[in-house]
């Protein structure tokens, strides 16, 4: 399961890595046509510098990225910042600044409401990355807790804040209007009326900056796990493949870059929107399988921590290491017995809420896709993903009945 899991995750990123140079392309376009005096920029004309300059990151040693993408959401945040201030410096008549904070503003109707909340969760993906990176963390596991615990906090503050901002500047029934008629430049309007055309141009730039540090992000722990999956014999062991002079993903990271630079062709041939079918409909359905292993870490985390605690040679890389429970460390195999039923406290409910997040995400996926419910993507995107789960268990089944052996290269 471990494994069939580690594909379902392999799966979602790369869903969501591919989707974001879409909405990178059409983000980034008129700004730049702006500035080099053009007519337009072709969004592919973004898109792929984008690619190569993800893939290239990819290939160097993990603190040349890590520094990178500090800067970039550096500067997210501060244009947030920004913007949401000015935002509500700038009431619209009659407006009351709680009014955005009104539970009775939701659309009235348990389906609606329900897909609602389940694009609030889906908002905090990202978020579950910060374990990926344990083994290079300095503190290990500890310090993993205090950078997804601040992660969380810091997007919550954001999450109400900005949105509430465009609420009080527009009003409520005005951000509607306005959401409906441009949904992904309404940041960008208001940007452009209380702070000048140039002001508005740094926002836009700053927000494509934005969705290129969470290819990166993305892009990474897909090649983690690739990796990970690679070494552990629980895929192809190709991908395993590191570079001697970075300790970077060869193959893995290289194979997302065709991968993306394919899909965006294909969009080109086919005449598609990319926004509509690599950033919306991709990244949703990545946003979905990601949910689903949440489901299902809160599930295992809850069955390792009422379980009798097992021998350190029970422990493999896979699965434990991305719950956060890798007991080597002496993290999570040490716990008190108070501390393990606390620990265990959480996860129970946790896994309750998310379990039944993620059945109101698949009986709502066509809302959260866009498309009619007699639509086949809902379907198409369910099947897949219990395609690519039942191909990682038919691969470890399979596996195990062959003689483990480490592949030169892979060693990390």
């Amino acid at each position: 399961m471990g494994v069939g899991a580690g594909w379902v995750a392999v799966a979602a990123y790369t869903a969501l890595t591919v989707g974001l140079f879409g909405l990178i392309g059409a983000i980034l376009g008129p700004p730049l046509a702006s500035l080099l005096g053009v007519v337009s920029v072709p969004w592919q004309a973004v898109a792929v510098p984008a690619v190569l300059l993800v893939g290239g990151l990819g290939l160097l040693k993990i603190e040349v990225g890590t520094k990178f993408l500090l800067v970039l959401v550096s500067c997210e945040v501060l244009m947030i910042t920004v913007v949401t201030v000015a935002n509500w410096l700038h009431p619209a008549p009659g407006t009351n600044a709680l009014d955005a904070l009104d539970p009775h503003q939701l659309a009235a109707g348990a389906p609606t409401i329900a897909a609602q909340l389940a694009l609030a969760v889906l908002g905090y993906v990202g978020t579950e990355l910060t374990v990926v990176h344990t083994r290079d963390a300095r503190d290990g596991h500890r310090g993993v807790s205090r950078a997804t615990v601040a992660t969380i906090a810091v997007l919550t503050v954001l999450y109400v804040a900005a949105p509430a901002g465009l609420s009080v500047t527009l009003g409520a029934d005005g951000v509607v209007t306005a959401a409906q008629a441009d949904p992904s430049g309404l940041f960008v309007a208001t940007a452009r009326s209380h702070l000048g055309d140039l002001a508005a141009t740094v926002v836009q730039i700053l927000f494509g900056g934005s969705l290129v540090a969470g290819a990166i992000s993305f892009h990474g722990a897909t090649s983690l796990y690739s990796v990970y999956l690679g070494r552990d014999h629980a895929a192809p062991t190709l991908l395993g493949r590191v570079s001697q002079r970075h300790g970077s993903a060869i193959v893995a990271s290289l194979s997302q870059t065709v991968l993306a630079i394919a899909a965006i062709i294909m969009v080109s041939v086919l005449g598609a929107d990319p926004v509509t079918v690599l950033f919306f409909v991709g990244g949703t359905a990545g946003a979905v399988g990601i949910l689903t292993l949440l489901a299902l870490t809160a599930l295992a985390t809850a069955v390792i921590l009422l379980r009798r605690r097992p021998e350190t040679s029970e422990i493999t890389d896979v699965g434990v290491t991305a719950a956060g429970l890798d007991y080597r460390d002496g993290s999570a195999g040490h716990l008190s017995p108070a501390r393990r039923r606390w620990a265990a406290a959480a996860a129970i409910p946790a896994t309750i809420v998310l379990a039944a997040i993620l059945i109101v995400v698949m009986l709502h996926l066509d809302t959260l896709l866009g498309v009619s419910p007699d639509s086949p993507l809902p379907l198409a995107v369910q099947l897949t993903y219990l395609a690519v789960a039942v191909a990682g268990v038919g691969w470890a089944l399979w596996h195990r009945q062959r003689p483990a052996r480490t592949p030169a290269g892979t060693e990390l």
